[in-house]
């Protein structure tokens, strides 16, 4: 059954490239570590000597936000979870060339 008027307001992609994005994972020494992509990662609160970067894989797909790519990775031995943001390559972003500029910026 539709809702009556959930036709309306139709998302277009450049609209839902530029939403913020919540961060899904849960920091938690209580809970076991659970993959619940993409509703949620339970994670301990800090990694331990096998989070390195061969050690953990990519969850779900690449995701764009403001021009800056992101995923998630998880430790395969302990669960750790983090957000990992692609470096950034040339784009015609606004976002992106802000931000950029700002850095500059402030290492000057």
């Amino acid at each position: 059954m539709r809702r009556i008027g959930s036709n309306i307001r139709k998302k277009h992609s450049d609209e839902r490239s530029h939403r913020l994005t919540k961060n899904i994972i849960v920091y938690s020494d209580a809970e076991a570590p659970k993959n619940d992509y993409p509703r949620r990662i339970v994670s301990p609160s800090r990694p331990t000597t096998c989070c390195t970067d061969a050690n953990r894989i990519s969850v779900g797909s690449v995701r764009e936000v403001e021009g800056f790519k992101f995923c998630y990775k998880i430790c395969q031995g302990c669960g750790h979870a983090v957000k990992y943001f692609f470096p950034a390559t040339e784009s015609t972003s606004d976002a992106v060339k802000q931000y950029r500029s700002r850095q500059k910026y402030l290492v000057q």
